[in-house]
């Protein structure tokens, strides 16, 4: 570990080391997060094949912090050649919203790459709660008003927002509980402690018997969850929200440059290995042009701007 962040050594082509590389081959990809986490495994398996998609040697570079922040930064700041850039999700759009010394803007301040997967957002509850359905959960928290609790990775994080517009879209009164991270909601919940939290990583409390997943935040079932409905499917409309990985260069980079890195991503997103492993993670590859991601940055900002608006949510 240095200064700069957890680097790692990603992927390259014939066997290329990065010792003999020079630094202008290399690319760096920052994730803003700390190694070993949902969005660091990801990024992982998308590197993994984008070195030899590219040419070039891919090395990770974990900056984590600041609540996505410092990462972020340093991208913002890189020189705009192609070789920088963020590997980063769905905190991306909702940081400036809940951050008012942010200033950048979700829409202008970088320019998109491509958005490399989509993956839904379980709805996680006490295995103990005398509920097996989503509709269930409702009406149990209809008729108990500020009695249920809801856990999160702190406020202005997804889970708290996702909270707030599950409250404003189902008429109930959950008590929000904030945590340091969205494992430690997860933990929470399956201690019984907590009611409802929403996160990506509980299929495996729900193996065990700890937790129950009543639906799926996602416009598509979760791969490994195939008799889960979604909350649509549920019969809850208006939350048919995705959670994402998307890549992102400095401001700046030459529109060709965009383009060979975007055709590169796609070339990744169709490899069969990586395919596979998305769906061990729960994870949709998704392909295209560098606008869909701006298409979903903008997506996430109308819907969390107004949650925040109608739920009255103060930052400081």
């Amino acid at each position: 570990m240095t200064l700069l962040g957890r680097r790692t050594f990603i992927g390259g082509i014939g066997g290329l080391l990065l010792s003999s590389a020079r630094a202008s081959d290399v690319v760096r990809v920052i994730v803003p997060y700390a190694a070993g986490g949902f969005t660091d495994i990801g990024a992982r398996v998308i590197c993994e094949q984008l070195g030899y998609a590219l040419g070039q040697p891919v090395i990770i570079e974990n900056r984590p912090g600041g609540g996505t922040r410092i990462g972020t930064a340093a991208v913002f700041g890189a020189k705009p050649d192609g070789n920088t850039l963020l590997l980063t999700n769905i905190a991306y759009s909702i940081l400036p919203l809940v951050d008012p010394s942010v200033k950048y803007d979700a829409l202008t301040a970088a320019a998109p790459v491509g958005i490399a997967s989509v993956y839904p957002i379980a709805l996680v509850v006490n295995a103990q709660l005398p509920v097996r359905t989503l509709r269930e959960f409702i009406d149990y928290a209809r008729k108990s008003p500020g009695k249920l609790s809801y856990g999160s990775a702190g406020p202005g994080s997804g889970a708290h927002l996702g909270g707030e517009l599950f409250k404003a879209l189902t008429g109930t009164d959950l008590v929000h509980v904030p945590f340091r991270s969205t494992s430690s909601a997860l933990t929470e919940v399956a201690a019984g402690r907590v009611d409802l939290t929403f996160d990506a990583t509980a299929i495996e409390l729900a193996k065990m018997g700890k937790v129950r997943i009543l639906a799926v935040s996602g416009t598509d079932r979760d791969p490994r969850l195939p008799d889960v409905p979604t909350v649509a499917e549920a019969g809850l409309k208006g939350m048919e929200t995705n959670s994402w990985l998307g890549i992102f260069a400095p401001l700046g980079t030459p529109a060709s440059t965009v383009e060979r890195l975007n055709q590169a991503l796609n070339t990744v997103l169709k490899n069969e290995a990586l395919k596979a492993r998305f769906r061990e993670l729960g994870m949709l590859p998704r392909s295209g042009p560098p606008g869909l991601l701006i298409d979903q940055v903008r997506y996430d900002t109308d819907l969390y701007r107004r949650v925040i608006h109608e739920a009255k949510l103060k930052f400081e």
